[in-house]
């Protein structure tokens, strides 16, 4: 069985190591991009199996970033996974067209358990 590939969409330094860490160890194939432009231009050639975006980005918004995903026949049916430590989950859930979404600090097991979820 091959592994799936996540896009990471990640600003902290931090928590892009210890996401991707965790993921790789989990045995996905992780892709970690700081920016919204970095992102960009890996979208254009690839798409993974799932997306977990902050919202809060130096260059733009997950949100944004989210109903884009959506938008685009190519990858409409891409589970979105939003993350943020700073906008609730009821007002996300509202306005954003995510799959899921998690409040930051999260537990490492909810967001594994939130990934296999959405890529069963």
């Amino acid at each position: 069985m091959s592994k799936s590939d996540i896009y990471i969409i990640e600003d902290n330094e931090d928590i892009g190591y210890v996401l991707t860490y965790f993921l790789q160890d989990e045995g996905y194939n992780v892709s970690l991009f700081p920016t919204v432009a970095d992102f960009n231009m890996a979208f254009e050639k690839s798409y993974p199996d799932l997306f977990l975006i902050d919202v809060m980005l130096p260059d733009g918004n997950g949100i944004n970033v989210c109903t884009y995903i959506k938008n685009d026949t190519r990858t409409g049916q891409i589970p979105v996974i939003l993350m943020s430590a700073h906008a609730p989950a009821e007002f996300m859930s509202r306005e954003s067209c995510a799959n899921a979404f998690l409040n930051k600090p999260f537990d490492l097991q909810v967001l594994l358990d939130t990934i296999k979820e959405h890529l069963s």
